[in-house]
């Protein structure tokens, strides 16, 4: 009993090993990198410049990048000269799903000194089909106060956009596919543009994301036709 008992781990290890090979073939592999590949080519290649919008790129802090471990990230600071309007754009995707939990608007901005607005509370708006979750931040450094609004969604390898960090988890769940990663897209528009903008506002900054978004969406057709990748 002794000798099967110690017999029993390594054959145990072997086991999850042989599954773990399975799963993840050389060939989908390959796919799962081109497909990465493909992602960040169109992330990279967002436009600095579009109908109007000068871009500038703005860093962010390395803890966040360390947490995420992009894929392809782009964060740019857009200006409409001739309204003199401002608005930031960040779109970032992860190779493993799993990495998009450490850092999304509720996690990384109270994290850098951002409390929660009781004045714009989070909640959903549908703009021309598409969703965000909205998020509204206030802080105060010294005599200095600042809100803002960050409009955020989830592409997601099934081909869905979700505003529901619960659909994050549920792809990160799944060993086989998690590996297809995952993408954030933010639009931060300051506290002291007119409410009335923000429309317009995400409407543009779409467009300007929209090619890295649809590299996203656009997955392996193994993928979205295997049972479970889809829901």
């Amino acid at each position: 009993m002794l000798l099967i008992t110690r017999l029993a781990i390594p054959f145990s290890l072997i086991t999850l090993l042989v599954i773990g090979f399975l799963r993840v073939q050389p060939g989908d592999q390959e796919q799962i990198d081109q497909y990465h590949e493909r992602v960040a080519t169109a992330v990279n290649s967002t436009p600095l410049d579009k109908n109007g919008w000068i871009g500038q790129q703005v860093p962010l802090p390395q803890s966040a990048i360390s947490l995420l471990r992009p894929n392809a990230l782009v964060a740019r600071r857009y200006i409409y000269e001739a309204k003199g309007i401002v608005a930031k754009l960040v779109i970032v995707h992860c190779r493993d799903a799993r990495d998009m939990a450490g850092h999304y608007p509720p996690r990384c901005y109270p994290a850098n000194g951002w409390m929660e607005s009781k004045d714009n509370p989070v909640r959903n708006y549908t703009l021309n089909q598409h969703s965000f979750r909205v998020y509204g931040f206030h802080r105060l450094a010294g005599k200095v106060e600042r809100d803002m609004t960050v409009y955020s969604f989830f592409a997601l390898p099934t081909g869905e956009l979700s505003t529901s960090m619960v659909d994050v988890r549920r792809l990160s769940a799944d060993y086989q596919f998690r590996k297809y990663g995952a993408a954030q897209i933010q639009i931060v528009i300051d506290g002291g543009v007119s409410p009335e903008d923000h429309p317009w506002i995400l409407e543009e900054m779409y467009k300007i994301a929209e090619p890295a978004i649809e590299a996203v969406l656009d997955a392996p057709p193994s993928y979205k036709n295997t049972e479970g990748g889809e829901s």
